[in-house]
């Protein structure tokens, strides 16, 4: 069966002269002339790959790449901008935004037949290859805004399931002999990090040298080799705390993710609290997304917004979930039930307030479910995995 190609440009002149060249070799044309219809012609039809103008009026092709990239459906179709921008910072752009390839107008058709037979190809040795292994849960955790507690949050939900707290049942505290322990990997792609610091490491941070590559030169194995040991089971992608953030590049943290997923059974990301370009590529490699926040009026506020913006790129509220961190004064924090009629969704995970716990587990870099491992935050931490395992299956 012939690969479906979908040519974007609000040009409809080029759109027709881009179609008659690649029909003559055989590919199947979807066109469309606007970012919108672009959006949702690639959701329905899910072509093999988009050809993406970037100047469009209604939507320009960076924000159409944006929003593919961050929808799960349309995240891994390969995309080529071709357009009339050839400044090297409009090239630096498109790939930010999550572009395969960059091509400028004009071009010679030999040259376009072989970009897009290259990225097809590319395509489909990916796709086998993510075929022939299994993948793990992708499970992201986002703060609706900063000091809400979600680096805390990914590091005790991580390593509770390393643990087998979300494979055993609520009775049940020591796992049986022939219990077998998840593999679980924790990979801090924050912009600013954190996980590093809330551990007390400062060596062996394997996220550096990761970047170093190129993406295509990354695989599995390599990613392996750069991750940090921790004596819960956990395996960690972290790197050194910063207060200058460190902005990952889209094609980076695609791949990242995608080899993470081939090492283990869950992959937990810190994500941060800004819904940039990096955390909207890495929505397109998430089976579930865990929004972390506090029980204020402020938190819910940010909360709607941040929900509003994932529903527009695709997501459903199925693939989202609440866990709301109770470090608010009684007087002010919001119940469960006014959290969920506000926002329309379920929280999944209440952690209730241990700031002497949380100060003394940051002393000494020891995570909370490991300080107080009978204590009623160890007991929310394993609900909480137990519901991401059933939600993830």
């Amino acid at each position: 069966m012939a690969e479906t190609i979908l040519v974007v440009d609000d040009d409809l002149q080029t759109v027709k002269l881009i179609s008659l060249l690649l029909q003559r070799k055989g590919y199947r044309i979807l066109p469309a002339t606007s970012g919108a219809q672009a959006l949702a012609k690639a959701e329905t039809e899910q072509p093999d790959l988009i050809i993406l103008d970037v100047m469009m009026p209604d939507m320009d092709g960076l924000e159409v790449c944006r929003r593919l990239r961050a929808n799960p459906r349309t995240s891994a179709i390969p995309i080529l901008m071709f357009t009339a921008k050839t400044a090297v910072g409009d090239k630096i752009a498109g790939f930010q935004a999550g572009a395969d390839d960059y091509l400028t107008k004009p071009v010679h058709p030999a040259e376009l037949i072989s970009r897009v037979e290259a990225l097809l190809q590319r395509a489909a040795r990916l796709k086998a290859e993510a075929t022939a292994r299994v993948h793990a849960a992708t499970i992201g955790f986002l703060g609706v805004k900063g000091g809400v507690g979600t680096s805390t949050v990914a590091l005790n939900t991580a390593v509770t399931l390393a643990l087998g707290g979300g494979h055993l049942p609520p009775t049940v505290r020591t796992p049986p002999p022939d219990f077998r322990f998840p593999q679980v990997l924790l990979a801090d792609l924050a912009p600013h990090g954190g996980l590093a610091h809330l551990l007390r490491l400062s060596q062996a941070l394997g996220l550096p040298s990761v970047l170093a590559y190129p993406p295509q030169e990354l695989d599995p194995p390599t990613i392996g080799k750069h991750l940090t040991p921790h004596v819960s089971g956990l395996r960690m992608l972290l790197t050194p705390y910063t207060p200058r953030p460190v902005m990952l590049s889209t094609a980076h943290i695609r791949v990242i993710a995608r080899h993470l997923a081939a090492l283990g059974d869950y992959v937990i990301f810190e994500m941060g609290h800004t819904l940039d370009d990096g955390a909207r590529a890495l929505l397109g490699e998430l089976r579930y997304l865990v929004l972390v926040m506090e029980p204020t009026s402020l938190c819910l506020l940010h909360a709607r917004e941040l929900i509003q913006v994932l529903l527009q790129v695709g997501w459903v509220p199925q693939q989202l979930g609440l866990v709301v961190v109770n470090r608010a004064a009684s007087g002010v924090a919001m119940t469960r039930r006014q959290i969920e009629e506000a926002l329309s969704l379920e929280p999944i995970g209440f952690i209730s307030p241990a700031p002497e716990l949380a100060h003394q587990a940051v002393d000494q870099g020891v995570p909370m479910v490991m300080m107080q491992p009978e204590g009623l935050v160890a007991e929310q931490f394993r609900e909480l995995a137990r519901r991401l395992v059933a939600l993830t299956r």
